[in-house]
């Protein structure tokens, strides 16, 4: 049996991985993934943002919610915990639905062994973080792909779904169900079945 796949080529290869994690995460193929319940099968320990922004001084705090608060929405801690799993900390200002993707995201680079970004020091003592724009794209189409998997989401569309009423049935954002048609080929077909 064929697998149904989307129309472009790069959402083609992310489909298995993230019928793989669905797989794992023992989800029916049109049932929503709990991206927290998932976390712990590819090791990874989910600390909410709050607990974690308690551990910061008030100075790192104010930074990160205030000053810094679009320039991050998660990350893991590249050391292991003392059980082998990692620590995933979610920025606590984000809605659920725009966390559920940042998990995602952290899941797939687990899961795909994909090397963490490192701080890079310039030599006037500037840092700086690394940044491996392939891994990321392919992090978070997968992740995208696991949320959306492309035979309920075509049905989706097909039917003529609006973008806030699948945002809505597959509880994410807009902004993930916008991103979804497009990067899988189906934003012209998606156009001739809204009309």
């Amino acid at each position: 049996m064929s697998l149904f796949l989307p129309f472009s080529n790069r959402a083609k290869q992310w489909e298995p991985h993230a019928l793989a994690l669905r797989k794992l995460a023992r989800v029916q193929a049109c049932g929503l993934l709990d991206p927290w319940q998932l976390a712990t099968k590819v090791g990874l320990r989910v600390l909410d943002g709050r607990e974690a922004m308690d551990l910061l001084t008030e100075e790192d705090r104010r930074h990160l919610r205030y000053e810094a608060n679009h320039e991050w929405s998660g990350g893991v801690y590249p050391k292991p915990l003392p059980d082998g799993s990692f620590l995933c900390i979610l920025n606590p200002n984000h809605s659920r639905r725009r966390c559920k993707i940042t998990l995602m995201e952290e899941i797939v680079h687990t899961y795909l062994k994909h090397v963490p970004s490192k701080v890079m020091l310039e030599g006037d003592g500037l840092q700086f973080r690394d940044y491996d724009g392939d891994q990321e794209k392919e992090a978070y189409g997968i992740g995208a792909a696991a949320l959306l998997p492309w035979a309920a989401f075509y049905s989706s569309i097909n039917s003529g779904q609006s973008i806030e009423a699948m945002a809505e049935l597959y509880e994410v954002t807009v902004q993930l169900i916008e991103y979804r048609i497009k990067i899988t080929g189906a934003y012209k077909f998606f156009r001739s079945r809204q009309r």
